[in-house]
C-alpha cells in the first residue's frame, strides 16, 4: 500500500517530533551555538573569507555534516538552496544535480582544487562515490565561474576541501545500521618537525536494496522491491586520501596529495522497448568497478604580500561497466597573487590541460584534445568594508575548438549594517567531452561548444537571510537524442531562471533554525520544459543543543512539482523526507551517534521506476584524539 506523502501526511505533527525528541532523555539548558569563521577557495580560486565573496555560496562545514548525520555527500548537498537532484536508486547509483535547474555536467566539481569531472562518463562528476569521512568543508559557488575555472563550470562550482594536519591528530568513527550498511573511517595527521600529513581510509559497504522498483505504468506501483523479493544491488566503496606538505623555509612550501576511490556497484537496467525499468541479474552491463585517481603537487612561495604557486595535478577514471571506460586528465600551471591596500588582492595565472579517453565501451579510443589557458582576477574591499567588487577574466585556447573570452563581475554594497545588495555577471563556455564526440555509439563529432551568460541579483541581512533572483541563457546546448542515440547541440537558447531564499536565525539561544526555498520559474531549450527539475524545493533544519554534551538536529527537505519527462505526464515530485540525528559526547573525545533517516517511512521516486531508502536506522561511535 502507498505511503502517505508531504507534511500532511498523518505522522508529521509537532507531537510527532517531540516524543521522538523527548525519547533520548535529556534535559535542556542554555547553550549557546557557536558560528564558525568560514572561508572559501573556489570563488576565485585563492582564499577569501565568506563575507567577502561577491557570488552566491554556502558552505557546509565538517561540523555541520556531523551534527546533522550526513552519510553521503548526497545528504550534504540535498540541503543546499538552488540545488535539485535525482538519483537511480539507493547508494552508490547514478546521482544527477541540477544546479539552478541546469545538468550536471555543467557544474566542475572539485577535491582540493583538483578537477573530479568523469571526462569519459555521461553526466561530468560522479557525486555518488565521493566519501565525508575526510571533509573540511564543501563550498558550493552557483553561477558562471567560467572566467576562474574554464570548462564545466557553466552553472557553479562544487569544491571539496580535505582536512590537514591540525586540531585532532587522531579521529575513528564506525556506523552502522539498516539494509546491513557499515561504514569505518580513521583520518590521522601530524606535524613533525617542517612535515606535516594526513592520511584518511574510509569504507561504505551495504546489501542495499533493489534500484528497481515498479513504475507508474504498473499496477504494482507503490510496492517497494524488497516487498516484491526483488534482488538487492549491493554497494562498497573503499577511499584512501593523503595530504603532506615540507615547509623548505619560511618562505618556501612543497605540497603533495593523492586520493583513491575504489567502488564496486551494481544497477539494474532498462526494458528498451518498454521503458520500464527491470530486476536485472548481475552482468557486464548491472555491475561497475570503478577506480579514480586524483594526484596533485605544488610548490609555494609565500614573501610578504606576494604568494606564487606551481602546480600539476592528475584525475584518472576507469570503470568496467559496458566494456570498460578509461581517461585522464593532466594540469599544470602557475599562479601568482599579490595583495595591495586593505582588503585587495590581484591574481593572475596560466596553464595547461591535457585531454585524453583510452578506451569506450571496451574499443580502443585513443582520443585527446587538449588547452592552454590565462586568466586574471582582482578583488577590492572599499570603504571600510562597506563596498565589495570583484572581476575575472580567462582566455582558453582548445586548438579543437574556437578560442573563448569568459569573465565575470560581482558587486556587494552594505547599506546599511549588515543589509546588502549583491550583483554578479558572467559568461561560460562548455565544451563537449571525448566521450560525447567519439564514442562509436553515441558520439557526434560535429558537437558545438555551449556559450551561456547569466546574471543574479541578491538582498540579505549578513548571514541570516538572502533573498536572489538569478536568469541564465545557454547557447547550443549539449544534450541527448533518444531518436538516434546520439548526441547533439540543441538548436536556439535554453533559459534557466528562479528564486533562492535562505534564513538562519538562532533560537532560545540553544536552538538554530535554517531554512532553504528554491523556486525554479523556467528550465525549458526549444523542444519545450526540461524534465526532473523539481520546480520548488523547501529545506529545513532545526539544531538543538539541550547540554554541553548533546546535539538533537531534525533536518529534511520537500520536494514540490517535478515531472520525470518532458511532455509533464509522469510526477515524481510532492512528497516530504524528514531527518533526525541525535549525538552524545560521553567522554571527553568520543561521541555516541544515531540517526534516522527517512524519519516517516515516505515512499517516493526520484526516478520513474527507480527506489529510495525507506526509513533507515544508524548508529554510530566517533572518537577524536
Amino acid at each position: 500500500m502507498r505511503r502517505a506523502k508531504g507534511f500532511k501526511g498523518r505522522y508529521f505533527t509537532l507531537a510527532a517530533i517531540a516524543a521522538t525528541v523527548s525519547s533520548v532523555q535529556i534535559h535542556a539548558q542554555n547553550t549557546q551555538a557557536i558560528q564558525l569563521h568560514k572561508i572559501v577557495v573556489s570563488a576565485a580560486n585563492t582564499e577569501q573569507d565568506e563575507e567577502d565573496v561577491t557570488d552566491d555560496i554556502t558552505v557546509i562545514t565538517a561540523d555541520e555534516i556531523q551534527e546533522r548525520g550526513y552519510l553521503t555527500l548526497k545528504d550534504a548537498l540535498a540541503s543546499v538552496p538552488g540545488l535539485t537532484f535525482t538519483s537511480n536508486g539507493g547508494f552508490g547509483q547514478p546521482t544527477a544535480f541540477y544546479l539552478r535547474g541546469i545538468n550536471s555536467d555543467h557544474t566542475l566539481l572539485l577535491i582540493d582544487g583538483i578537477r573530479a569531472n568523469d571526462i569519459t562518463g555521461l553526466n561530468g562528476p560522479q557525486y555518488e562515490l565521493y566519501s565525508l569521512a575526510n571533509v573540511e568543508r564543501i563550498e558550493i559557488v552557483r553561477g558562471p565561474q567560467s572566467g576562474i575555472w574554464g570548462g564545466d563550470a557553466t552553472a557553479g562550482v562544487i569544491n571539496i576541501v580535505t582536512k590537514s594536519a591540525k586540531g585532532e591528530r587522531l579521529s575513528l568513527s564506525a556506523k552502522g545500521g539498516t539494509y546491513d550498511t557499515k561504514s569505518l573511517s580513521l583520518v590521522v595527521g601530524d606535524r613533525l618537525g617542517a612535515l606535516d600529513y594526513t592520511l584518511s581510509l574510509a569504507q561504505l559497504e551495504t546489501k542495499g536494496f533493489s534500484a528497481a522498483e515498479p513504475g507508474q505504468g504498473s499496477p504494482l506501483y507503490g510496492q517497494r522491491g524488497d516487498d516484491l523479493g526483488w534482488e538487492e544491488d549491493p554497494y562498497t566503496n573503499r577511499s584512501i586520501g593523503l595530504k603532506a606538505g615540507y615547509d623548505l623555509s619560511s618562505r618556501d612550501r612543497l605540497e603533495a596529495s593523492v586520493d583513491a576511490v575504489d567502488a564496486d556497484i551494481h544497477y539494474d537496467s532498462i526494458d528498451f522497448v518498454t521503458g520500464a525499468t527491470v530486476d536485472a541479474p548481475d552482468g557486464p552491463y548491472t555491475t561497475n568497478r570503478i577506480r579514480n585517481r586524483f594526484y596533485r603537487g605544488s610548490y609555494i612561495r609565500t614573501d610578504g604580500d606576494n604568494r606564487a604557486e606551481l602546480f600539476y595535478r592528475v584525475s584518472t577514471f576507469n570503470r568496467t561497466q559496458y566494456g570498460g571506460y578509461s581517461g585522464h586528465l593532466k594540469e599544470s600551471g602557475f599562479k601568482d597573487r599579490f595583495d595591495y591596500l586593505a582588503g585587495s588582492f590581484f591574481q593572475a595565472g596560466l596553464g595547461y590541460q591535457g585531454f585524453h579517453q583510452g578506451v569506450s565501451a571496451g574499443a580502443p579510443l585513443n582520443r585527446k584534445y587538449a588547452n592552454r589557458y590565462l586568466f586574471a582576477s582582482n578583488h577590492n574591499t572599499l570603504f571600510d568594508g562597506k563596498t565589495i567588487v570583484s572581476e575575472a577574466v580567462r582566455y582558453d585556447n582548445y586548438g579543437s575548438f574556437e578560442n573563448k573570452l569568459t569573465y565575470k563581475a560581482g558587486l556587494k554594497q552594505y547599506l546599511y549594517g549588515s543589509l546588502f545588495v549583491a550583483a554578479n555577471y558572467a559568461t561560460g563556455y562548455n565544451v563537449p567531452t571525448l566521450y560525447r564526440l567519439y564514442d562509436s555509439w553515441a558520439g557526434n563529432a560535429d558537437l558545438q561548444p555551449e556559450s551561456s551568460r547569466g546574471y543574479d541579483i541578491a538582498f540579505g541581512y549578513g548571514d541570516r537571510l538572502k533573498l536572489l533572483y538569478y536568469s541564465q541563457k545557454i547557447d547550443r546546448l549539449i544534450d541527448y537524442d533518444y531518436g538516434t542515440w546520439q548526441y547533439y547541440n540543441v538548436d536556439g537558447r535554453s533559459t534557466f531562471k528562479g528564486v533562492e531564499v535562505q534564513y538562519s536565525q538562532p533560537l532560545f539561544e540553544a536552538m538554530r533554525l535554517d531554512l532553504g526555498y528554491t523556486r525554479l520559474l523556467e528550465a525549458e531549450n526549444e523542444n519545450g520544459a526540461l524534465p526532473r527539475r523539481a520546480k520548488r524545493k523547501f529545506d529545513y533544519a532545526i539544531t538543538w543543543y539541550p547540554t554541553e554534551e548533546h546535539t538533537v538536529n531534525l533536518n529534511g527537505y520537500y520536494v514540490g512539482e517535478r515531472y520525470d519527462d518532458a511532455a509533464e505526464t509522469v510526477q515524481t515530485g510532492k512528497y516530504n523526507v524528514t531527518n533526525l540525528s541525535l549525538r552524545h559526547n560521553f567522554a571527553k573525545g568520543y561521541t555516541g551517534e544515531i540517526e534516522v533517516r527517512n524519519l516517516f517511512d515516505r515512499f517516493y521516486q526520484e526516478v520513474d521506476g527507480y527506489a529510495t531508502a525507506g526509513r533507515s536506522l544508524f548508529v554510530g561511535i566517533r572518537a577524536k584524539y
